[in-house]
C-alpha cells in the first residue's frame, strides 16, 4: 500500500506540474488569458463528491477501474485548477524583458520556458508540488471508488481496513497512521523554504 501511494502520488504530481505550469505560462503570455484563467480556476468551487459518479462511469467506460493509471489521471484533474491558480499568479510576476532577451540570443517559446521560465518558478512549483502531494496523499474517496483490487490498493485504504466492526486495535492503527504522515512530514521539510516563497509571492510591491 504504501509503494502504491507513493508511485501514484508521484506520477500524479509529476503531470500536474508539467501540464499545470505550461497552461499557466500560456495564460499569462496569451491576450486575454484572464477569461480562461477564471474558466480553469472555476474547478477549485466544484467538490469531489459531485463528480464522484460521472467519474466512475466514465473510467469504467475507459476500462481504468482498479488501475493505477486511472486513479493517477484523476489525482491529475482534480489538482490542475489548484495549480494553475497559483502558478498563473506567480508567472505574473516574472519579467517579460527576460524573455525578450532570450528571444534575442535565439531560444524559441520551448526553450525560453525549459530554460529560464521554469527555474524562476521553482518557488511556485515547490508550493503546487507540495499541496498536490498532500491531496493525493491523503486522498481516500477516489481511491475507495476506484481501486477494489487488493495489491492496487492505497496507503489510505489500508489504514481504514486497520479498524474493526466491532472492535479496533487503535495501537495498530495509530502506527499506520504515523507511517502515513512521515512521507509528507519529510517533503514539507525538503521544501518548505519554497512554499514560503511561492505563497508569499506578488504579496509585496515595490
Amino acid at each position: 500500500y504504501f509503494v502504491n501511494s507513493v508511485f501514484v502520488s508521484a506520477c500524479a504530481v509529476a503531470g500536474m506540474l508539467l501540464i499545470g505550469s505550461m497552461a499557466a505560462y500560456a495564460l499569462v503570455r496569451m491576450r486575454r488569458g484572464e477569461w480562461l484563467y477564471a474558466y480553469f480556476t472555476v474547478g477549485i468551487m466544484i467538490p469531489v463528491h459531485a463528480i464522484l459518479i460521472p467519474s466512475f462511469v466514465l473510467f469504467k467506460q475507459l476500462n481504468l477501474l482498479n488501475t493505477h493509471a486511472g486513479l493517477i489521471l484523476n489525482y491529475v484533474v482534480s489538482n490542475l485548477s489548484l495549480a494553475i491558480f497559483v502558478l498563473y499568479g506567480f508567472m505574473r510576476t516574472l519579467p517579460r524583458e527576460l524573455e525578450e532577451s532570450a528571444a534575442i540570443d535565439g531560444l524559441g517559446r520551448f526553450r525560453t520556458f525549459v530554460a529560464i521560465v521554469l527555474p524562476l518558478s521553482r518557488p511556485g512549483l515547490a508550493t503546487v508540488g507540495t499541496l498536490g502531494f498532500l491531496n493525493c496523499w491523503n486522498e481516500y474517496l477516489f481511491a475507495y471508488v476506484l481501486i477494489r483490487s487488493e495489491p492496487a490498493k492505497m496507503l489510505t485504504q489500508g489504514v481504514m481496513a486497520l479498524t474493526g466492526q466491532f472492535s479496533t486495535d487503535y495501537a495498530l492503527l495509530c502506527a499506520g497512521l504515523v507511517v502515513s504522515i512521515v512521507p509528507v512530514w519529510i517533503v514539507y521539510l525538503l521544501f518548505q523554504e519554497q512554499i514560503v516563497k511561492g505563497m508569499t509571492a506578488g504579496a509585496v510591491k515595490g
